[in-house]
């Protein structure tokens, strides 16, 4: 399938929604990454405004980013002042080095399925470690889930939109690096948490996803308006992340 590089961009409209709105990526995560990877310098794909950059970055990395909209690569260079910032796609971006780590947060999929993994083995060093892994949004609340899922229907969300099911992407990734010689010693990891969001911080939070961004203003304000009148004061929210790991093999 191929990207739809039009909705890959539609973050860049809404920074400070991203920036204050999304959750960030535990502590532990960044540990067990880091301790897998080998020592030495980072490539991160898909960057967004450094809601992962800043975890790493704190850790001393030796740390470059590659972030295809321009108003996101801006921010990220604002909020992560010490690393190097390449604005631009992954498919076009030239490494100077190999990488004894590239890792993704929550942006894998928006990279050429036809080139990613040829892109990932050209940019990784002999035995250099691929993380990727995502977020995943859950309310705790069953029948508040269920409510908030039937006004996406009434309006045609897709299944993308913030209260349906999502693909399970680590699933994806894993089958197919484990057909891939190229890499090896995969493991998986998952991580979580739960957080109290208000009403309105949980509108923003909708605001970030693509499905909802795409829609056009008269078609975004009125679900908008519906999620909100069914949220109440707020939400628990539950968030999975998931940690696919690979290593690059390490012949030549």
């Amino acid at each position: 399938m191929a990207v739809d590089r039009e909705r890959s961009v539609v973050f860049g409209q809404a920074v400070d929604l991203y920036e204050s709105a999304r959750p960030g990526y535990p502590d532990r995560l960044v540990t067990d990454i880091l301790n897998y990877a080998p020592a030495g310098p980072a490539l991160e794909v898909g960057a967004g405004t450094g809601k992962a950059t800043a975890a790493f970055a704190a850790r001393g990395v030796d740390l470059t980013c590659v972030e295809p909209d321009p108003r996101m690569a801006a921010a990220l260079a604002a909020n992560c002042p010490g690393v190097q910032v390449w604005s631009g796609i992954f498919e076009d971006y030239v490494p100077d080095r190999r990488f004894t780590l590239l890792y993704s947060a929550q942006a894998w999929h928006w990279v050429d399925p036809e080139r990613r993994w040829d892109l990932a083995y050209a940019a990784l060093a002999p035995s250099g470690a691929l993380a990727l892994f995502w977020n995943h949004y859950l309310i705790t609340d069953p029948d508040l889930r269920a409510a908030l899922s039937e006004v996406d229907h009434r309006h045609g969300l897709s299944s993308y939109s913030l209260h349906q099911d999502t693909p399970v992407r680590n699933e994806e990734v894993q089958h197919l690096l484990t057909g891939d010689p190229r890499f090896t010693d995969l493991d998986e990891r998952s991580y979580s948490r739960t957080e109290w969001y208000t009403a309105d911080r949980y509108l923003d939070l909708v605001r970030t996803i693509s499905a909802y961004r795409i829609l056009p203003p008269e078609r975004q304000e009125p679900v908008l308006r519906e999620l909100g009148a069914v949220l109440g004061d707020g939400v628990e929210m539950s968030f999975v992340t998931d940690l696919t790991l690979a290593r690059r093999t390490p012949s030549r």
